[in-house]
């Protein structure tokens, strides 16, 4: 395969990811369609979060992260979810220490790529049955979410537009899995590829300490997650950026996540007081994204001791 064939299928998958991945780490976690949102500004973001989507994807294929070692998997979380707010942004310093895992490991890592990028696809897989069930539970969590904004801002999203919304996003999310599938196994990111967007991200990163010193927390943390994924044990079996489930016949049941969550969405919002059900995702997400971080590169770690000792 010519070089720009192999560079054009290489940014198509990462675009699909990126599509994907915005899908849950912006429009799902504000929950509705904001005044200062337009589709320009969403071409926007995915472009952003390309560059570190791209990062990412190298990073594995490099170090070798396959799809069946969840603990590596959500190493690879924790590097997108700190270059994402940690260089992208600088919202990892905002409230220290908390800022520190949410929203990078606690929402970044957690949701986006452990569920959104690995437990789904395995999902789709399932009978219709079980699979059914386990993507109501995550819609019943989507719809929970949304409506934590009338407590937390008082925002009042009406429930058509609510239900709109969540079918457009879940659409755009089957979307970018869709492409992601279909092109991540021919053409395997390379340095090369990647250097515009490991050059930006650096360039961003050296900006933003300039202005505030205070943000290199940010590249300190990607460097750490880097180090985890570089020093856990590779894996002999393919790699993240093109293996793991590809089911295109099962996106179709997608579609019960908007279902579900526009249901929640409608229970929760009909209360005569705003509920606070992010709370409930906060004492949850927060240490946990800290502990699965910690239990992930341990778990790795000791895969290379055991190895070492093996004769």
């Amino acid at each position: 395969m010519r070089a720009p064939l192999r560079l054009a299928l290489s940014f198509a998958a990462t675009a699909g990811l990126a599509l994907a991945s915005v899908v849950w780490s912006e429009s799902w976690f504000y929950g509705r369609w904001r005044p200062e949102d337009s589709a320009v500004g969403f071409v926007e973001t995915v472009i952003g979060y390309g560059l570190a989507v791209q990062v990412v994807r190298y990073v594995s294929f490099r170090w070798r992260v396959a799809a069946s070692d969840w603990k590596r998997v959500f190493l690879v979380g924790a590097l997108y979810g700190w270059l994402i707010e940690g260089v992208l942004v600088t919202t990892v310093v905002e409230d220290l220490p908390l800022s520190i895992s949410y929203t990078g490991l606690a929402w970044h890592a957690l949701f986006t790529v452990l569920l959104g990028w690995w437990w789904v696809p395995r999902v789709l897989e399932r009978s219709l049955g079980g699979s059914l069930v386990r993507l109501s539970v995550l819609g019943l969590g989507v719809g929970a979410w949304a409506s934590f904004w009338r407590f937390e801002e008082g925002v009042h999203t009406p429930l058509a537009e609510y239900a709109l919304f969540a079918v457009a996003t879940t659409a755009a999310y089957a979307a970018g899995l869709a492409i992601w599938w279909s092109v991540r196994g021919r053409a395997n990111p390379s340095l090369g590829g990647s250097a515009i967007a490991i050059v930006l991200l650096v360039a961003l990163a050296v900006v933003n300490g300039i202005a505030n010193p205070v943000t290199l927390i940010g590249p300190a943390v990607v460097g750490l997650a880097l180090f985890a994924i570089a020093r856990t044990a590779p894996s002999d079996a393919p790699l993240l950026a093109s293996d793991g489930p590809a089911p295109h016949r099962s996106l179709w049941r997608l579609l019960v996540i908007p279902v579900v969550a526009t249901g929640a969405f409608a229970l929760i919002t009909a209360a005569p007081e705003a509920i606070p059900t992010g709370w409930l995702f906060y004492v949850v997400t927060v240490p946990l994204g800290t502990v699965l971080f910690i239990v992930a590169w341990a778990g790795a770690r000791q895969k290379v001791s055991s190895g070492a000792q093996s004769p």
